[in-house]
């Protein structure tokens, strides 16, 4: 998409509905005389997206379009490359290769992808919910376990097929130069890993101390997350897999999952999606804490995400296990996961994670405690994971009771 055509080409509620039908052929999945009709899904920062449904309401698309800027900011804002949607395109059909009979349980069918104009359509995860959403919502035990094994299973396989120890070395060479990403690879870098620590203050971080030594830990991750170090530990990541990147289905007797917006996909470290899934579930335990005021639907809530964190974790390190990841390189994984979930923690209790759910209290000393608590987290094992790995993270969320 051209600089002159971007904004003339840009899909809206009112045009994407034609434009689904003039590809109809490509995508195959309409009959091609329905009557389509369109709605914009809203929440997205980067990018616009729509649903689009035949009338008869019994089939529906998902339809997503990269503009040459963040969208949320609008034309005038923040530049980005619509290229973008090309890496996302890119790993969610090698992902399909990896899984194989597999990527259905794991991520969306993708039905048409037009390069000119940035789009693609794919499944619309109909009767799926957010897992931000769902863990605070009422998160109960078998579900949580069921969700978080099913996720760990998927990044395990993921990250077999593509880590730096498995892959000869041209291979990771190729990765590391095509997914690159550094357009959205340096929004990271400044957002999640600088911007909030240069501005904390007494209002969003009191009691908690950014000093010297904390800086360094941050820095080391950064320096990790940029592909700095490391070489033998690497591996293809979703690159922002925090629990709004995961649809799931959480009934009882049908748990499912799909992993979606790897847009900010990296060659990188394998601890980054682990981490920055886990930072969700670090969030939630601290969100159930003090928005359940029934002391027995707290507890359950509290103990069924701290045992969704461990299930994930210990399905994710028995699958690279048994695939031939060594125990010394699990063990870099560990440490490195409990950090990138601490600073994914750490940002979002200091205010600079967006609109998520996390935290988010009308009673401005109730988020103040909760802010505080989830600060305290990131204070007690930041150094500790080091010597002590998950089980410090797992400690204390057990704790909170």
């Amino acid at each position: 998409m051209s600089d002159d055509n971007a904004t003339s080409n840009l899909l809206t509620k009112d045009t994407v509905a034609a434009y689904v039908t003039q590809h109809a052929s490509q995508i195959n999945f309409f009959p091609p005389d329905a009557t389509l009709t369109a709605d914009a899904i809203q929440g997205g920062n980067v990018n616009f997206a729509f649903v689009v449904r035949s009338t008869c309401g019994k089939k529906s698309v998902f339809v997503k379009q990269a503009p040459e800027y963040v969208a949320i900011f609008g034309p005038d804002g923040l530049p980005l490359t619509s290229t973008r949607i090309q890496k996302e395109v890119a790993i969610l059909k090698l992902w399909t290769d990896i899984l194989g009979e597999e990527a259905e349980r794991y991520i969306p069918k993708l039905y048409h992808f037009d390069d000119e104009n940035k789009v693609f359509v794919m499944e619309f995860l109909e009767g799926f919910d957010l897992l931000d959403h769902h863990l605070v919502g009422s998160p109960t035990p078998d579900v949580e376990l069921s969700l978080a094994m099913q996720l760990g299973d998927f990044m395990a396989k993921t990250h077999l097929a593509t880590h730096s120890s498995m892959v000869s070395p041209e291979r990771a060479a190729f990765l590391t130069t095509e997914y690159e990403n550094r357009a959205l690879r340096d929004i990271q870098l400044e957002y999640v890993f600088t911007k909030a620590y240069e501005e904390t203050s007494e209002q969003t971080s009191k009691g908690f101390t950014v000093d010297d030594a904390f800086l360094a830990e941050v820095n080391a991750l950064k320096a990790r997350y940029n592909g700095e170090g490391g070489a033998g530990n690497m591996t293809l990541c979703h690159g922002d897999l925090h629990p709004g990147s995961v649809m799931i289905k959480a009934d009882d007797d049908d748990t499912q999952v799909r992993v979606i917006d790897p847009e900010f996909t990296v060659y990188g470290p394998p601890g980054l999606d682990v981490g920055s899934l886990l930072s969700g579930y670090v969030l939630a335990a601290v969100h159930q804490l003090y928005a359940n005021d029934d002391d027995e639907k707290k507890a359950e809530a509290v103990s069924s995400i701290t045992n969704g964190l461990n299930a994930g974790w210990e399905k994710y390190k028995s699958v690279m296990s048994e695939g031939g990841i060594s125990d010394e390189l699990i063990r870099e994984i560990e440490v490195e996961t409990v950090g990138f979930t601490l600073a994914e923690v750490c940002r979002t209790a200091l205010g600079h994670a967006g609109g998520r759910l996390w935290l988010q209290f009308d009673d401005p000393e109730v988020k103040e405690a909760a802010i505080e608590t989830a600060l305290s987290i990131v204070t007690k094992c930041m150094m500790a994971r080091h010597t002590e790995g998950m089980k410090v993270l797992s400690e204390s969320l057990t704790a909170l009771l």
